[in-house]
């Protein structure tokens, strides 16, 4: 972590603020820390392998400890949850490994890390239409001036999205280890991890950004008012424009989702914000403005029947009236990593050509995310030679309409 991460960073506990603790053991070089022990008036916490860690569950509390015996890759093994000898040190090989990809490092996590989710979210229906929403808005409210935040951002595939809108880099934070020390490596470079337990208090500054998002995460917080308070407290600077609040993909009480957790109703959501004027969308609109190629209608008011009738639902909140308008899908977007092949598809080669065939990879994830079909083909005839340029920084003009449907797709580096 970086020096400068102090002037944003308070315990969530007190409130109070964080220094590095001399006296125990750390190591720093110039102004990054990478382990050591942050202090404030009521509690110590960790730093491992940069990553400050601001909770007192029990391997937040046992690194803490093995920081302080001075073991500080005992401590990263305990933060990502690495129980045994033989995973540990297969982990730590392919962490070392400069030409690991981020499915190889999460294979080596183990079966219990949610690894196949994640590695196919960059052209999943819930993501699509995220990241249209998080640029739109984020937009609006940063102007390459302030600071954006991903609360619960997993392992960081929303964060790429605000890499180029944030005018500091965005702050990831999420309570497992584990996936934000994958997005600083992989996903999110240049992002700000910061490992943190979404049912507590944030461990931010007031007014620290200017937009704060959570998407596909929210329903599965206990203390979602409390969490909402949060979020427009982070976003609460009276000396600057107002801010933005977004809530992405937080499941409907009212009908049914493979993966329910403890929704509410739309009007539930609406109530929990006291301080910011809230907008509830039905996702399944937005999602539509997507795949027609835009725009995206954000001065839309759906009714309460579209509503209460939609899986998910996406709610904005900002005293800024220059939100809630049409906004223009980016057409010129800038290549963040590298122009690869949807990680959904398998390859059949058949001469001069090559036939692409949309598999998915258990009967839950199609179940769940079958929705992609509306843009994603099940087939798709290309030629050899054009699929051989990738990876690479530009789509050939023959491959453009794959683009366009995301069987290409701009992937991080070393993603697969």
């Amino acid at each position: 972590m970086h020096l400068e991460l102090f002037e944003i960073l308070r315990c969530p506990y007190c409130g109070g603020p964080l220094e590095l603790v001399e006296s125990l053991f750390h190591r720093r070089s110039g102004d990054e820390i990478s382990d050591g022990i942050l202090g404030c008036h009521c509690c110590i916490f960790p730093v491992v392998d940069g990553i400050p860690v601001l909770h007192l569950q029990p391997n937040a509390t046992a690194a803490r400890d093995q920081m302080q015996a001075e073991h500080p890759e005992q401590a990263l093994r305990t933060m990502v949850g690495l129980e045994s000898e033989a995973e540990a040190r297969a982990f730590e090989a392919v962490a070392a490994s400069e030409a690991s990809t981020y499915r190889q490092t999460v294979e080596a996590l183990g079966p219990n890390f949610e690894g196949g989710y994640f590695l196919y979210r960059f052209s999943d229906p819930t993501y699509v239409v995220a990241e249209a929403v998080v640029r739109a808005v984020a937009r609006a409210v940063l102007g390459d001036r302030r600071r954006a935040i991903d609360i619960c951002g997993g392992s960081g595939h929303l964060t790429r999205s605000l890499l180029d809108l944030s005018s500091s880099p965005p702050v990831l934070a999420d309570l497992y280890f584990a996936k934000i020390w994958l997005a600083r490596r992989f996903t999110a470079p240049g992002c700000v991890p910061v490992c943190c337990d979404g049912n507590a208090p944030m461990p931010f500054a007031r007014g620290a950004f200017a937009f704060a998002m959570c998407t596909d995460a929210f329903m599965y917080i206990w203390t979602k008012r409390q969490f909402v308070g949060e979020m427009a407290r982070l976003i609460d600077d009276p000396s600057a424009d107002p801010g933005a609040v977004l809530i992405g993909h937080t499941h409907n009480e009212r009908t049914w989702s493979p993966s329910h957790g403890q929704p509410l109703s739309p009007e539930g959501y609406a109530a929990l914000f006291e301080t910011l004027p809230p907008r509830v969308f039905a996702e399944s609109n937005l999602f539509a403005d997507v795949v027609a190629g835009g725009p995206l209608d954000l001065s839309r008011q759906d009714s309460k029947e579209t509503l209460d009738g939609d899986p998910a639902v996406t709610l904005v909140a900002t005293g800024r009236h220059d939100v809630f308008v049409r906004h223009q899908l980016d057409a010129n977007r800038p290549v963040s990593g590298e122009f690869r092949l949807n990680p959904l598809y398998e390859v059949e080669a058949n001469g001069d050509s090559v036939r692409l065939r949309l598999r998915f990879p258990s009967e839950d994830y199609e179940e769940e995310y079958g929705a992609c079909r509306q843009y994603l083909p099940d087939e798709a005839v290309v030629h050899r030679a054009a699929l051989d340029t990738l990876p690479g920084g530009a789509v050939p003009a023959v491959l453009a309409d794959l683009a366009k449907r995301r069987v290409i797709l701009d992937l991080p580096k070393r993603y697969y």
